[in-house]
């Protein structure tokens, strides 16, 4: 059994605590509408109402782009959803959430001013970062990491909605030897997952770590 995590106060300065508002205030409106999810079945065989995991992870990457955009907003990076293309371009990289790259992409599939899809196809060599996005996360892929390496990609980052309280830790391990740069997430879900926990130390940190990309 991991370690029991111990909550510790900690005073944010000005900065650090509106650079993360957002991040605190994402946590509580998805575990909202994880507790209050729709019916998915009114009697054995039939379903209705269910809403896809995709849609579920999408809606969790689209609001950390936004995040993200504001934290770049002062670098010469863009945020972007979409594929890599290999310096040949006749391969693409495994779907990218989320990658912090140069200005500029080689093309974008249904994007216009006001997009409900703006899937971006990057040059590898212009990324500075990917971040891998999971909803509640359960056990690392490991595989991941990997299929980006070949495209020249040395900084995944593991961000999900929500982990267990208890395997944190245990799960931060095993993604850092996987090969991510490190998993950070909103909230942290105590046994009957109705309460939670918001960790700042975990906020500050991925703020820290994104800044460091872009310096």
């Amino acid at each position: 059994m991991a370690a029991k995590r111990k909550k510790k106060t900690v005073h944010l300065k000005f900065g650090e605590a509106i650079e993360i508002e957002d991040l605190k205030t994402l946590a509580s409106r998805l575990h909202m509408a994880r507790l209050s999810g729709p019916v998915v079945q009114r009697r054995p065989g039939t379903r209705e109402g269910d809403i896809l995991g995709f849609v579920k992870g999408l809606r969790l990457s689209a609001q950390l782009v936004y995040f993200i955009r504001k934290r770049m907003s002062h670098t010469e990076l863009e945020v972007s959803w979409g594929h890599l293309l290999d310096k040949n371009r006749a391969s693409c990289s495994p779907e990218c959430d989320i990658i912090l790259h140069k200005k500029g992409y080689v093309d974008k599939w249904n994007g216009s001013d006001h997009p409900i899809m703006d899937f971006r196809f990057v040059h590898a060599s212009e990324a500075r970062a990917v971040v891998s996005c999971k909803s509640e996360l359960g056990r690392i892929d490991a595989k991941y990491p990997a299929g980006l390496k070949k495209y020249g990609i040395k900084k995944v980052l593991l961000f999900a909605e929500c982990c267990p309280f208890r395997r944190f830790d245990t799960l931060r391990k095993q993604a850092k030897a996987a090969g991510y740069a490190g998993l950070w997430c909103l909230y942290l879900t105590k046994a009957d997952k109705t309460q939670i926990q918001i960790d700042d130390k975990i906020h500050v940190s991925f703020v820290k770590v994104l800044k460091s990309i872009a310096a």
